[in-house]
């Protein structure tokens, strides 16, 4: 089967379609760098606190706080609130992804159900879908909280926790992302996935993950909805 097919495929059995937030419907750090922001975070963090050396370096803020719930790190709700403060800021001037939109409605008109489903926050994403007036297309968001940290992907509990508010199983269901979490997340919880290889190397790497499929743009998923 071709991959045009394999994807045709996918998505003919898909009754719902689950949108990681960041890669695939915009770049969330495309004007504050994430760089920046991990740094914030750790200086905020040991500004408020004095522990920053207990937190993961490294420029992807979401790993500085998932990692730092894996690790046991005190004030850990705190942290996650100061990054979903980040985050607001960011999503304020985000790049949308190219054809994302598109893709949300080419999907909406050939009968999916879309959802969210990201380790951003549920208040960042929810803002930015307001701001860009789709905020009615996709529901559930199923994103960050204080609360679900542990839960974070590569967990699969968020992406159970859509397929439940959609009543969908999950061999029903396909997971768009573009990272390897993404992947191992969707296949932990029993779904297909998409891997959206917006990087040079990310096709391979999406691929070895276990994607059932991969794509180069998202544009891909308007013509193949």
């Amino acid at each position: 089967m071709t991959a045009t097919g394999k994807l045709r495929h996918v998505l003919d059995q898909a009754e719902s379609v689950l949108l990681d937030f960041d890669g695939p419907i915009c770049r969330v750090f495309s004007a504050v760098p994430a760089a920046e922001v991990a740094e914030r975070l750790r200086r905020t963090y040991a500004e408020t606190y004095g522990a920053a050396a207990q937190l993961a370096r490294g420029d992807d803020p979401l790993e500085v706080v998932r990692q730092g719930s894996i690790q046991g790190v005190p004030h850990i709700e705190a942290l996650e609130t100061m990054l979903t403060d980040l985050e607001l800021t960011a999503v304020e001037l985000a790049e949308p992804t190219t054809h994302a939109e598109e893709a949300i409605e080419a999907l909406l008109k050939n009968g999916h159900h879309l959802a969210a489903v990201s380790n951003n926050s549920t208040a960042a994403v929810r803002r930015y879908l307001e701001l860009r007036g789709i905020e009615a297309h996709v529901s559930p968001v199923i994103g960050r909280e204080g609360t679900r940290v542990p839960l974070m992907k590569p967990s699969p509990a968020m992406v159970s926790m859509a397929l439940q508010a959609h009543g969908v199983p999950p061999e029903n269901a396909v997971f768009v992302g573009d990272s390897v979490t993404d992947i191992e997340a969707a296949r932990a919880a029993g779904t297909m996935s998409i891997g959206y290889a917006n990087k040079p190397g990310k096709a391979e790497r999406l691929g070895q993950a276990g994607a059932t499929v991969v794509i180069e743009d998202m544009a891909e998923l308007i013509q193949d909805a």
